[in-house]
């Protein structure tokens, strides 16, 4: 039976806050004990520990862990069977004593299972025999994993789709449909990713370094004492100067460039989200089991070195972002590493290596610098433990709880004050963002307008900033500011609909009522409760369909009047109302003549266009008959767009080609005997900023009209609902 997102067991108050443990197997707690560490997960506010298992040699670790509240993510590794017994990497399954092991551990309360690591790498397969086509790979990756996915699944835990190194392409989820298997995903599995964030910033590829090339000042290519080590070349053997880092940048320009071009980076989750979109029109649990930056390291030279404080302040702005932001199906993070252990002590939170590296030298194989740094004192962990040990904890499952309902007379409506004058003119400068910032409050602060932040760091999502992000904040104009995007208020609060147009008084004054819509209602039942009709009503109302109207909406209830009123669901005015000797119902709409396009009116809001096919006189093509859009109540949570192909006589057509396409790629599905088919929608857009969404639609096999500007509207699920007709021009 298929699993939904809230039907995943979570950790009680989770964060999404998690660490990656240790790097070997048998970790005992060392002389400091596992209570102590258990004690300082929870000062970190760990909600999740990832850890290896050996023949079940974690089982009293998770026991300690469950009991404190923090959920164990368990990666099981596989032997060979007797007598050669040594660690199997792929191709290979569990066997007998990993699937005891793996029951042990249920049995003990722990849920996630991995049973594989990167196996898009030589390394992780026996005597490096990977096959030569990545394909070939995925393929025997995915037979071996379903016989692990199905015991563990029957079992009663959670298994994950292995992780592939970060910024590579393996597609497992694409060879599990070439085998036929993808349903499995839909019982109960997650997505296990490694989204290292290199020396990236955390909204790359988006950041204005990787879209423009914005250069480098001399004031950001300062680190004081570390300035020769930030930018220390390891192939030259020297620092790159300043503007040999600009050259860089300018040679690395990647204009355009998406997350699903290059995913090396923490939003590697949205690419993997879309793959799940994609193959299974719906998500499924994401958790990163390795993450985060690592100190020293400089992958990309357009960037500096991470160093302890750029590591604090990332690691910082990562779990803000997952307690606060991340969106549902990316349950945890958990960086890589809380401990030392052999070859790995560079990297760990807990641990002198930096105090002593940067005192004496680093002496290890990791890719950074090898000197000493005299003066730069780190201390006996790095910066981040304490960091993270001050941040707030914030629960994800209170969050996503809905809020309660403020009745509607309570609700201020906003109200408009001219605005400020602007502050004198001055120089761009450089703002850290904080906790619980947005644009909007920035601009105002500084003086200047949402519109010209985004323009200025090339901010792709205006709703999807996050604290320790550097934002350029440009001078205020000195010409009228463009028209600011609308005012920001929570989703919870309702905001009415503009009034009515005006209409004829009566002669006595009208006793208007006042309605507020409770769940359940619809308008004809309001209409009949007042005696009214549903025609009058919307009129009042403003109402553009009558099927949508929501709880805690404020309606106008008009009094009886002798009056016919006609309802135009186009927008054309009425004619003006006539006194009539009775009333009299309004008389039905005339019929709509055959192949008339019915679109709906919100679409225009939403930025979505209709491009007509290029036919000439006598041609058949496919005419757009109907489009509707499905806010997330009316989807029940769904993203699609929902394709419905017609002959000319109005039956449906099977077996017809449909496509959706977006600016990288398209995908093709066929109608089914009812002439329907869905394609999953991933990619979010602003349309109050102007945005238009990525998607396009259309149906192959003769000329066709086309929508586009399809996605998902500020982040939220909705469907459109898009209905062909074969035509002849």
């Amino acid at each position: 039976m298929p699993l939904s997102l809230s039907d995943f067991r979570r950790p009680p108050q989770d964060n999404g806050r998690g660490v990656h443990g240790i790097a070997t197997i048998g970790w005992n707690g060392g002389a400091e004990t596992m209570d102590f560490w258990v004690g300082e997960l929870q000062a970190l506010g760990v909600k999740w520990f990832k850890t290896l298992d050996d023949g079940g040699d974690s089982l009293a670790l998770c026991k300690k862990l469950i009991a404190a509240g923090i959920f164990p993510v368990v990666r099981i590794l596989r032997h060979d069977p007797p007598p050669n017994d040594s660690p199997e990497p792929n191709p290979g399954h569990m066997g007998a004593r990993e699937e005891q092991t793996v029951k042990k551990l249920i049995d003990a309360g722990v849920l996630y299972f991995e049973v594989s690591n990167e196996p898009n790498l030589g390394a992780e397969w026996k005597n490096g025999a990977i096959p030569a086509k990545m394909e070939d790979a995925a393929k025997l990756v995915a037979l071996n994993w379903l016989f692990d996915a199905r015991f563990i699944l029957d079992a009663g835990g959670y298994p994950a789709l292995p992780a592939i190194s970060v910024g590579n392409n393996m597609d497992l989820i694409g060879a599990l449909v070439s085998l036929g298997r993808q349903d499995i995903l839909l019982e109960g599995c997650w997505i296990a990713i490694h989204n290292y964030g290199l020396n990236h910033p955390l909204n790359y590829p988006s950041d204005r370094v990787n879209q423009t090339a914005a250069p480098l000042s001399a004031d950001d290519y300062d680190f004081g004492l570390l300035t020769r080590w930030v930018w220390w070349n390891l192939d030259q053997g020297r620092p790159d100067s300043l503007d040999q880092v600009n050259q860089m940048r300018v040679n690395g320009k990647n204009t355009g460039m998406t997350v699903l071009q290059d995913h090396s980076c923490f939003r590697e989750y949205e690419f993997y989200d879309a793959l799940a979109q994609k193959y299974l029109g719906r998500s499924i649990p994401i958790l990163s089991t390795e993450s985060g930056p690592l100190v020293g390291r400089r992958e990309d030279p357009r960037y500096p070195r991470i160093t302890p404080q750029i590591h604090s302040d990332l690691t910082v702005a990562m779990f803000e972002f997952m307690q606060r932001e991340a969106p549902d199906y990316y349950f945890a993070n958990t960086p890589w590493v809380l401990l030392p252990s052999a070859g790995w002590q560079q990297d760990a939170w807990y641990g002198d290596f930096w105090e002593r590296a940067f005192q004496n030298g680093t002496r290890t194989h990791a890719p950074v610098p090898p000197f000493d740094v005299p003066g730069v004192h780190v201390g006996a962990n790095l910066p981040v433990v304490d960091a993270v040990k001050a941040m707030a904890n914030v629960s994800r499952l209170e969050r996503a709880l809905p809020p309660a309902p403020v009745p509607p007379a309570q609700i201020p409506l906003p109200t408009l004050q001219p605005p400020p004058p602007p502050p004198p003119q001055r120089e761009e400068s450089v703002y850290v963002i904080q906790h619980g910032d947005t644009l909007s409050a920035i601009a105002k602060k500084f003086g200047t307008t949402v519109t010209a932040v985004v323009a200025a760091n090339q901010v792709a999502d205006p709703s999807r900033i996050f604290a320790g992000q550097r934002l350029l904040i440009p001078p205020p104009a000195t010409v009228p500011a463009p028209p600011e995007p609308p005012l920001e208020l929570p989703p919870s609060v309702f905001i009415p609909r503009p009034p009515a147009p005006p209409r004829i008084p009566p002669t006595a004054p009208p006793e208007e009522k006042t309605y507020f819509v409770l769940r359940g209602d619809t308008l004809s039942a309001i209409a009949k409760k007042f005696g009214t009709t549903v025609q009058v009503l919307a009129l009042a109302n403003n109402i553009a369909d009558v099927n949508r109207i929501y709880p805690g909406e404020q309606l106008t209830i008009p009094p009886p009047a002798p009056l016919t009123a006609t309802f135009n669901l186009a927008g054309v005015p009425p004619p003006p109302p006539r006194v009539a000797s009775a009333p009299k119902p309004p008389p039905p709409p005339p019929p709509k003549p055959r192949g008339m396009s019915e679109l709906d009116p919100r679409l225009g809001a939403l930025n979505v266009r209709v491009l007509n096919a290029m036919v000439s006189s006598g041609q058949a093509y496919w005419k757009l008959a109907r489009a509707e859009y499905q806010d997330p109540d009316a989807s029940g949570g769904n993203h699609h767009i929902h394709y419905s192909v017609l002959d000319e006589n109005g039956a449906p057509v099977p077996n017809q080609g449909v496509f959706q396409g977006w600016p990288e790629d398209q995908v093709e599905t066929l109608t089914d005997v009812s002439g329907s088919a869905s394609i999953a929608l991933s990619a979010s857009y602003s349309p109050d900023h102007g945005e238009s969404g990525p998607y396009s639609a259309w149906v192959d096999g003769l000329p066709s009209d086309r929508v586009t500007g399809l996605g998902l509207p500020l982040g939220r699920n909705v469907t459109f609902k898009l209905t062909w007709q074969k035509a002849v021009k």
